[in-house]
């Protein structure tokens, strides 16, 4: 579906729902301070998605973004591959819930009904948003996106008009009850109106050079994804989890050498 001669408000109010009926994609996700582009410092996580089955699978930086990591390797002494694997961990988003490879464990958050909503932490929770988008919308022009030539928008989401729209609702971020209605996003649509690039700003408020942007990109529609969430028997509490992790990583290093 070729969408160029299509209204712009007909093309945003569809856009979400023609990025999910693609199935599956690989899945990029950032948070940027003060633009909604993203640079390699802003990466939060990497993978694959199954748009449909509202699943992702991706390696994760600990510590919020790899620039943040970047900053907390500098200040260790040991900078090797068993010190890399601290700072990135494989996360699977199952809907509403969040499971995290500790180790050689998993452990999760916010287990219960993966029906339920995605929480704004999901690398997917832009997509979601984007069922709220309004006809306040403003063209920026054209745009490249990994090779893709793509129309580039802002435009204000209502994430009541979103929640009413999926199924499974939307969690919404802090804020005031107005913002939550009218949060500024900018979109960047494929010639078949998918979304390649989605930045939501959930804080209206804060001066432009402070906005706080959370981005996801999606791109190669249609790639296998197989996403299998890990069996209850597999998980453990985060606090055993992540305490039998750091027993192996003292393990893995080896015994200490006593002072002289």
């Amino acid at each position: 579906m070729h969408t160029a001669g299509e209204p712009i408000a007909d093309r945003l109010a569809a856009a979400a729902a023609r990025t999910v009926e693609a199935g599956t994609a690989r899945l990029f996700a950032a948070y940027c301070t003060g633009s909604p582009v993203p640079g390699p410092a802003d990466r939060r996580c990497e993978g694959v998605a199954d748009l449909a089955a509202r699943r992702a699978r991706v390696m994760q930086a600990v510590f919020f973004t790899d620039g943040l990591n970047e900053k907390f390797l500098e200040r260790e002494d040991d900078q090797g591959a068993a010190k890399e694997r601290i700072y990135h961990a494989e996360n699977v988003y199952d809907g509403a819930n969040v499971y995290i490879h500790v180790g050689e464990n998993w452990t999760g958050f916010s287990l219960g009904d993966p029906s339920g909503p995605r929480w704004p932490n999901d690398p997917l929770w832009p997509l979601d948003a984007l069922f709220g988008a309004t006809d306040d919308i403003a063209e920026v022009g054209p745009d490249t996106v990994r090779g893709v030539m793509t129309a580039r928008f802002r435009v204000a989401l209502d994430l009541g008009r979103a929640d009413a729209a999926l199924p499974s609702g939307v969690t919404v971020p802090a804020g005031p009850y107005r913002s939550l209605r009218q949060l500024p996003a900018e979109v960047w649509l494929d010639p078949d109106g998918r979304a390649r690039r989605i930045a939501v700003n959930s804080d209206p408020a804060v001066p432009a050079d402070a906005e706080s942007w959370a981005v996801t990109e999606l791109w190669d529609f249609g790639i296998t994804v197989d996403i299998i969430p890990p069996s209850p028997d597999q998980i453990r509490a985060p606090a055993d989890a992540y305490s039998s992790a750091a027993d192996d990583q003292s393990a893995e290093a080896g015994p200490t050498q006593p002072l002289a």
